[in-house]
């Protein structure tokens, strides 16, 4: 079966449309769960370029018909694989986290630094190809700024709320700080997990949290206690 029968602007495309991007029955979702557990597994193990999507369908157990039921192509369901993973990782990041009851700042950011470890370790795989496609891929190139853009702005609250509080430098730009900030971890968990630089792991979470307080000007004997403005 071709891929302009089943797929985009084809059947596959009207069944999409009826479909939406969460189905309505619990075999929509089944299926649809299927397939991006076998996407993950055949981008890891194949890389992008050369995943397919019929090893996808069969990793599955789905018919081809059906892949494009559900995405596009190939680089649809990338993308939603990396949106998914990429949501979770950086929620929280430099203790941003909306939810969280830590009232010590670098106590926030340290927790929220060991997240973001824990999780990259977990999908070092997927995030290695991710950062690799947004190289030749407008699509995901624009995804990856994105996801960016919102952990950027959720850092950029965190450091107005403590410029506000007197715990942070009321000298330093929230954005530009943010934007540095988020890259640092970011860039330096990269090079360890998917280019193999070497790091103690326990020295690197320290170590990034006391650069990230140091930063923005935050005591750690001050922390949780605001001062007069």
């Amino acid at each position: 079966m071709s891929a302009t029968a089943t797929g985009e602007g084809g059947t596959g495309s009207l069944r999409r449309a009826s479909v939406g991007s969460l189905p309505n029955s619990e075999r929509g979702r089944r299926t649809r769960r299927q397939l991006l557990v076998a996407a993950r597994e055949v981008f890891e193990r194949d890389g992008f370029l050369d995943a397919r999507v019929t090893d996808i369908s069969a990793a599955a157990g789905a018919s081809h018909g059906s892949f494009y039921t559900y995405f596009e192509s190939k680089t649809d369901i990338f993308r939603t694989l990396c949106a998914q993973e990429m949501d979770a990782l950086y929620v929280g990041t430099g203790g941003s986290d909306p939810d969280g009851d830590e009232p010590d700042p670098v106590a926030r950011i340290e927790r929220s630094n060991r997240r973001f470890v824990d999780i990259y370790k977990r999908n070092a795989a997927l995030l290695g190809l991710f950062e690799q496609v947004t190289a030749y891929d407008e699509e995901v190139r624009k995804l990856r700024m994105t996801v960016r853009d919102r952990a950027v702005s959720r850092v950029q609250r965190s450091i107005v709320q403590l410029q506000e509080a007197g715990l942070a430098d009321r000298d330093l730009d929230p954005f530009h700080s943010a934007s540095a900030l988020v890259t640092m971890v970011n860039s330096t968990v990269h090079f360890w997990l998917v280019l193999g630089e070497q790091f103690d792991e326990e020295t690197l979470v320290r170590t990034l949290t006391q650069l990230w307080a140091r930063a923005l000007g935050l005591d750690p004997a001050r922390a949780g206690r605001p001062t007069a403005p």
